[in-house]
Formats: C-alpha cells, structure tokens, sequence
C-alpha cells in the first residue's frame, strides 16, 4: 500500500471519530452556555425591578415623614400663642424649630412667615450644626413663589415643591443644594390665616439615597421628573437641565429617544432595546390634600400654574448597558471556549490514536490476505484457531477478556500443558514479570508454581531483546548453557516456545507455551502461528489500551459537565434565597420603622387624653357649679350657652375623648402587630406564640381583605387550637404565613375576577386558618382557601423556585420555594398542599414544639384531597 493511500486512508478513520464527539461535545457546551445566559437575564431582570420599587417605597416614605414634621412644627404650642397675639414667644419658638433641627438633620432652613412674607422664625442648618438667624438678618419673601403657592391654601392643605436647586441673589447657588420646600398655611383660634410655616428638605439626602440603592451594581439608577430632566444621572453635567439655559437640551428624551418614548407613556414596565435594558416606574410622592406648583428657575418669578398629586410625578429608571447585559456571558463563555478547546484536543489525540490503530490493524489484515496462499498448507486447527482467536479479539476491547481469550485458545488447539501471558516491567535497571492470564491442562494434578522466564536470565534478557524462543527437547538443546538446562529441567519443563510482543504504546509483554508431561516437538507451522497471534495480541492490546484513554476523557467530561451542572444549580437556589432574603429584609426595615415613627407620637397622644380627659370633666364640674351658684345669669351668658349648646356640649365631649382614647389604643395595637410581624431583634430561636405571628400577618394584610367597589371582600376564618408555644424563628415563620396568605388572597382575587356578582354571593370567598397540636411534639397550621385549586401538574412543581402560574410582573416564583426550604431546612418540618380543580386548596405547615425533637419529615410533599 502506497503512503498516499495509507495518509487518506488514516484521516478518513480520524474524521469518523472525531467529528461526531466534537459535535456532541459542542453542543453540550451550547446547552450549558443558553442554560446560564437565561439564568443570569432572570435574575438581573427580578433584582432590578427590586430595586426601583424598593426606591420608590423610600420616596414615599421620605414624603410621608417630611409632611408629618412640617404638622407637629404647626401645631407648636409657641407658634400657637404668636398666632394668637401673646408678646415674646419668638425666642421659644427659635428654640423649638433648633431643637427640631439638630434632632431631624434633614432641612436647611425652618420658618415661619407672616402673611405679609416677612420672616418672623428661622433656624439655618449649615455644616452640620443648626443655628437661629438674627432678628437683624431676617429676609422679606413675598416674591418667593414658594410662598405665595402655600399662602393661597386652606387650612390643613401642604404645598410642596418641585424638586430643584436653591437660588440666592438670582443665582443658582453653588455648590449645588437640590432642595424641596414643604409649606402649610397656619391660622389663629378665629380661623384667620396668620402666615406659613415653611421646610426647605434637604434634597441631596433624597438622592444619595438614590446613589447608594445602584452602589457597587450593574446598572445605572437614574431619576426624572416629568419633563424628562435628569434630578440624578449617569453624568453631573446633564443634571438639572430645566434650571440652566446651557442645558436645556439634556433630557433623557434626547440622550434615550426610544426609552423615553416606552417610558413617559407607561406608570412602569422592563424592556431591551439596542440601548441597553430598562427598568422603570413612576412615583407619585403626593397624597390627597397635597398640592404643587410648576416653580420656577427665577429667584422671584411667579408660578406658571397649580399641578394636581397625579402630575407631580418623577419617574425612576433603572439602565442596564449592553456592555454590563453581556459581560458575565461573556466571561462565562470564555471560560466554556477553554473549556471546549481542551476537550477537543483530547478528543483529537484519542480519535488520532484509535484511527491509526484501526488501520494498522486493517494492514495487519490485509498483510494476512495477501500471505494467505501460504498460510492455506496449514492443518485445520490451525485454521480453526486463527479464525476463533481474531473474532475474540475483534468482539472485546477489555485487555483481560483479550488476553484470558488468547491463553485458552492457544492451549486448547495446540494441546499443551500450559500457556502463560506475562507483562514484563523494566524500572532502572532491574526487570520483573506479572503473571496476568494462564490456562492449564484439565487433567494436569499438579500445574507448575513457577515461569522459565521469571528464573533464567538468558531467557528473560532473549524476550526484552524481542526474540523468539523455541525449544523441542530443553535438556539437549544448544542453545541454553549448562547451568540453565539443569535448572528447567529440574523445574519440570521439558518443551517451550517463548514470543515477545512489543507494541506501539511501548509495552512489553510475553506469551509462553509449556509442555511439561512429554517432549513437544513445535512445527514451523505452529511457529508461525504464534507469530500471528503475537502480531493479532498486539494490535488488540494497542486498540484496548486507547479505548480505554477514551472511555477515561469522555468520562472526565461528563464528571465536569456534571460538576457545572451542579454549580449551576447551587448559584440559582443561592440567587433565589438572596433575592428572597433581600426582599423579607427590606420589608421587616420599613415595618420596623414605621411601628417606631409611629409609636412614639402615639403615645404621645395617649398619654395626653388621660390629662385631657380629667381637665375637661374639671371644667364642665366647674360650669354646672357656676350656673348652680350663680341662678340670675346675664342675658349675655345665656346666649352664649345657647349659642354654644353647653348641654350637649358637656354630654357629647366626654364621648368624644372616650372615641379619641379607643383610637390611640387601635393604632397602638396596630404597631405592637406591626414590631411583632418584624421580629427583626431575634435571630436565634426562642419560644413564641404561633397565633401573634398569623394575628400579625392578617392585620397588615388586612387591606386586602375590606370589600371595595372592586373587590368582593374575603372572610377570614380562624380556627386556633390549644397550642403551647413553639421554638422557632419568628421572624422567617411570619415570612411563611405571609407568602401562604398572599398566595391565598391572589388565588381568591383572581378566582373572582372570573365569576359574576351573583355566583361570588352564593359562594363568598373565605380563607380558613387553623391550628392544632399533633402527637404531642408537633403542631401543624392548615391555611385552606375556597378558589378554583389547582392541576395535579401545577401541585408537582409548586415547591420549584421561579415557578409560578401568576401574570408577568405579579410573582417571581419564589415565595412557596423560599416557605418550603425555611420550613423543611431551619425548622426540620414539612410542608404540603391539597388541591383539586374546583375545590380550593389546603397548605398544611408542621414543625416540632422543640427543634431538640425528633421529626419524620418527608421534604417537601404534595398530596391529593381525600
């Protein structure tokens, strides 16, 4: 055969391997690469739109406490007492706003002005200490818009500013100070408007509040009012575009033009153009009651027109650049590309190996072809064991069922005592031989314990040289030394015939036919035999041994493509618990602070009504006492009392402070629900009360339960047992409730939305929570709805994170996944569900009294209704 046509013949064997397991390979790359881009695009889209609700909570929140600390400083007592004339109360009163000041942090100026604009208070905030200004350094600000704005109000209304940069002396002062101004008129006891008081917020806490929510975060946070100007941005020099006349190009319409069309026309939403990926929503930070103006970027020009609570509005926008979208992918996939090129290199060495095997082995063949008019004067067994020997040995590539295969063949057919394989190790300068197969003659009664090889020196140097030994008669045979022949015969041998065989990956092994019962004579037939079995053995041992280096990378693969499988798997339930665990803190902060705000004036309140209330029986004591002692009063007393109705006055007052007492005491209530629902102290697990956690849970649902205009209402049943209590995390047991409850209420809604008012009448919706002990070491929570249940197909995959059956937008999948590992993993319990379609469906919740008990829990199961 020509080397041309050994070369073709050799890269058509290598194409046959290779291409088939690099494709294979290629596209399990592929898969895994698809598998982690949708992974990480779910994750950035769910932390994002996390994000900008989560801002636009904070503004709110924000709005909320600056209105009510522009009314406590309008209720002053001092404030109270100039409005009604009384000389000297200015001092107190600058010592009050002080007070308040160093106390909040959070305002520049705090004043009051007449209705004339003339200062009459004011305490300055500057480098971090509050201050009062002088009586000399007060300012006139009748031209301010901000104050006519709130001056045109009525009593009890708040004007609140646009958000923009304070202006001195008809300039924007510098550095820049982003400011909001909080206004509400105040009036004396005869309802006369006597001035305003007036907050000027400190809008830069507003906006690194912004800053610090995309610290250290792929995306760029940025936040627009109406017109679309830039309030905080990705560059300085863009900001404030509507109060410098240079920038009044610079929006996010300009900059953006497809977003920002996508934007001003929707209250929220996520998409990806070719700009990048944006998150965004719109934040209405007025209530009812509230009003604003459009301002102005002169020191004293008017406002241009009066902006309801729904125009006053920015819009908070979350980017994503297409550089951050495809910077993890792109590591990930370098990462894959290495991954991959290693791969194919052990594939193309392997694929290499085993097509130069197979056709060294088809030239072996054909070798033997074309010496077969030779071969053909061979007598049938040997025919026979050619042909048994090479289908052995083609049907197996295990080395050890080769070379078992080849020993018995060979001494079946050639009818000797024994036939031995020997591997022969060389390390320095020392040589040793393993036995690895034999086969001995059925009726030989004491088969030999040793190998000529292993014991004469002349022989073993003879097969590490390569040659071919073949002794008919050992004890007069030339060939061997004295020494050696004695030492064989006394061993017992009397015929041998040794061949080496030598291949391709360098090792060395023997095989040798013994005859020890009678001399041998071997014939040149059987010589050549054993040359072709040597030749055949060595081929399939080469073919063994590759096949094996094979079977070793693929295996290798398929180790490491299950080890990123795995990690894969890891990081998502990570991403889950984090996001999850993100989210459950962030709304245990804000309830914390609420109750604590909250509970403070509260009590306040409280304790004052009891003051109140003894005061006002004093004097309506002291009333009937004056007109019992004082029988002839004057015609102007008299009609005074009618004209006040002193009778039922003095029988409905009492009444009024008893509703103002129970009022105090419900939001009291409300609050301690609130800290209990937050549990944001213990983080280890202590002994509490199961009821106070669902208790905690239903009142801040509780909104979601009234019947309005579009909503049918929804009964809550409770049906709580005799429980003790329970050693648990409270905290992520409420986070539990929480998800089953809300889940329920979605479930209920949704279920509503499809039926009419008359069936919703027949059947009203109703959530059942009831509580029970179980064996005496264990309670169990059954929380039951009444809606439309669920597929046996939605049951098996309810535990499984990102599953949901909710619209876009309104789940992430995540909450029953989060329930089930809190469950199963923190409080060693379970939890299931049963559900039919039709017949509602029932969570069951069971944990141990005491985690030091023993729980049989099954994970996370799923039952069908009995």
């Amino acid at each position: 055969m020509s080397p041309q046509i050994h070369s073709r013949i050799l890269i058509k064997h290598f194409l046959t391997v290779f291409l088939p397991l690099s494709t294979l390979v290629g596209g399990v790359i592929a898969t895994i690469y698809y598998q982690q881009v949708q992974t990480e695009k779910v994750v950035l889209k769910t932390n994002e739109l996390g994000k900008v609700d989560l801002q636009t909570k904070v503004i709110s929140g924000d709005f909320h406490s600056v209105v009510s600390d522009l009314m406590v400083i309008s209720k002053q007592n001092e404030l109270e007492r100039i409005l009604e004339g009384v000389n000297g109360q200015q001092q107190a009163l600058s010592q009050e706003f002080l007070l308040f000041s160093g106390y909040k942090k959070l305002y520049d100026q705090i004043r009051f002005l007449d209705q004339s604009g003339k200062e009459v208070v004011r305490v300055n905030f500057n480098q971090g200490e509050p201050a009062i200004v002088p009586e000399e350094k007060l300012q006139v600000q009748a031209k301010r818009y901000w104050f006519n704005d709130t001056l045109r109000l009525n009593q009890g209304q708040v004007f609140v500013s646009p958000l923009d940069l304070n202006i001195e002396r008809g300039q924007v002062e510098q550095p820049l100070k982003p400011m909001i101004r909080f206004g509400t008129p105040v009036f004396d006891s005869r309802g006369q408007k006597r001035g305003v008081v007036v907050l000027n917020y400190f809008g830069a806490k507003l906006l690194d509040n912004f800053n610090q929510a995309f610290a250290n975060a792929s995306s760029q946070g940025m936040l627009l009012n109406a017109d679309g100007y830039w309030l905080k941005g990705a560059k300085s020099e863009d900001e404030w575009g509507f109060m410098f006349p240079g920038r009044k190009n610079r929006t996010f319409g300009k900059a953006f033009p497809q977003a920002w069309q996508e934007i001003s026309q929707k209250e929220s939403g996520q998409f990806q153009t070719a700009e990048g990926m944006f998150t965004f929503t719109t934040v209405y930070p007025l209530v009812e009651g509230q009003k604003s103006s459009t301002g102005t970027g002169q020191a004293f020009a008017p406002s241009q027109h009066q902006i309801d609570t729904k125009s006053y509005h920015w819009k908070i926008v979350s980017w994503v650049s297409p550089e951050a979208l495809t910077t993890k992918s792109n590591r990930f996939l370098s990462q894959l590309l290495l991954l991959y090129a290693g791969l194919i290199g052990l594939i193309g060495i392997g694929s290499w190996l085993l097509a130069r095997a197979s056709v060294n082995r088809q030239m072996a063949q054909l070798e033997l072809k074309q010496s077969e008019v030779q071969l053909r004067e061979l007598v049938e067994r040997e025919k026979i064991l050619k042909t048994r020997l090479s289908s052995q040995i083609r049907n197996s590539l295990d080395l050890n069922t080769i070379l078992s295969t080849v020993v018995v063949e060979v001494r079946e057919l050639l009818q000797i005592d024994r036939c031995q394989f020997f591997w022969c190790h060389q390390e320095n300068e020392s040589t040793s031989f393993e036995l690895s197969q034999q086969a001995c003659a059925p009726d030989l009664t004491e088969p030999l314990g040793c190998s000529p090889i292993q014991n004469v020196e002349a022989l073993s140097e003879a097969v590490i040289q390569g040659n071919l030994l073949c002794f008919d008669d050992i004890a007069t045979d030339s060939w061997l030394d004295f020494k050696s022949r004695n030492l064989l015969v006394t061993l017992g041998f009397k015929s041998l015939l040794i061949v080496s065989i030598q291949t391709q990956s360098g090792c060395l092994g023997v095989i040798v036919c013994e005859h020890t019962r009678a001399l041998r004579p071997w014939s040149d037939d059987e010589v050549e035999l054993i040359r072709g079995v040597a030749d055949q053995l060595a081929i399939a041992i080469d073919q063994a041994q590759l096949y094996n280096q094979s079977r070793a990378a693929t295996a290798a693969a398929t180790t490491q493509a299950e080890q990123i499988n795995q990690v894969l798997h890891n990081l998502k339930q990570t991403q889950a618990q984090l996001i999850q665990t993100e989210k459950m803190s962030s709304l245990g902060q804000l309830v914390a602070g609420v109750a604590h705000e909250i509970n403070n004036p509260v009590n306040f309140i409280y304790g004052n009504l009891i003051h109140v209330n003894e005061y006002t029986l004093g004097l309506l004591e002291l009333v009937e006492l004056y007109q019992k002692s004082n029988a002839h009063s004057t015609p102007e007393v008299e009609a005074h009392i009618e004209a006040i109705d002193l009778e039922f006055m003095a029988e409905d007052l009492p009444k009024i402070l008893t509703s103002m007492k129970m009022g105090a005491n419900r939001i009291r209530e409300i609050v301690l629900s609130l800290r209990n629902f937050s549990r944001l102290d213990e983080a280890e697990m202590k002994p509490v009360n199961i009821h106070e956690g669902i208790d905690s849970t239903l009142l801040i649902l509780q909104n979601r339960f009234k019947q309005t205009s579009g909503n049918a209402g929804i009964e809550i049943v409770k049906e709580y047992g005799d429980i003790p209590l329970v050693e648990c995390y409270a905290g992520q047991l409420n986070q539990v409730f929480m998800n089953l409850i809300g889940n329920a209420i979605d479930a209920l809604d949704s279920y509503n939305s499809k039926r009419t008012f008359e069936e919703i009448e027949a059947k009203p919706s109703q959530i059942v929570i009831s509580t029970q002990l179980r064996d005496l070491d264990r309670i169990t929570v059954k929380i039951a709805d009444n809606g439309s249940g669920m597929t046996e197909v939605v049951k098996q995959r309810l535990f499984d994170p990102f599953f949901t059956t909710k619209p876009a937008g309104k789940g992430t999948g995540l909450g029953l996944a989060i329930s089930a590992q809190i469950i199963t993993e923190k409080h060693n319990g379970a939890i299931w569900c049963i559900s039919e379609p039709g017949q509602g469906a029932e969570f069951w919740v069971e944990i141990p009294i005491s985690q030091s008990s023993t729980l049989a829990t099954t994970s996370t199961a799923t039952l069908s209704r009995i």
